[in-house]
């Protein structure tokens, strides 16, 4: 047993030399650090909702305007539950007129919120709160 523990150990090899000759380190440690409160980080989450949001909310007036649009120009209208025809397609031309609007105020948000939404406008939004508040309080003092 002893004669193992001996060839076990007459083999070692240093492998740090051997890593260290052909090893090139890189440093990148520069950070930047922003202090905030959560009240703020609340506010641009909050704002972040909506401009996300804004991207899918013109989904359903869509749909619907497809709907109406489809509605009004192949449906009979007949009298029913104590109305005349012509006041059920008075209301679907007002439902289709309403879902265009709707469709149009949808769109024009998704203009205004456009390129808002990525990762680096979010942290620029969060700078801006935080330099804005600490502005703010040098200010006051």
């Amino acid at each position: 047993m002893s004669q193992n523990n001996e060839n076990q150990q007459g083999l070692s090899v240093d492998f740090g030399d051997e890593l260290s000759k052909n090893l090139t380190i890189h440093k990148n440690v520069k950070q930047e650090i922003i202090i905030t409160t959560a009240d703020k980080i609340k506010l641009v989450l909050i704002n972040t909702r909506e401009i996300l949001t804004a991207q899918r909310d013109w989904w359903t007036p869509f749909g619907l305007l497809i709907s109406f649009i489809t509605t009004l120009c192949t449906a009979e209208f007949k009298d029913a539950f104590g109305l005349t025809k012509e006041f059920w397609h008075a209301i679907f031309v007002l439902l289709t007129l309403g879902s265009a609007i709707w469709l149009l105020k949808s769109f024009y948000k998704l203009y205004e919120n456009r390129g808002k939404d990525n990762l680096d406008n979010i942290i620029e939004n969060i700078k801006l709160r935080s330099e804005n508040a600490s502005e703010n309080e040098s200010t006051n003092t």
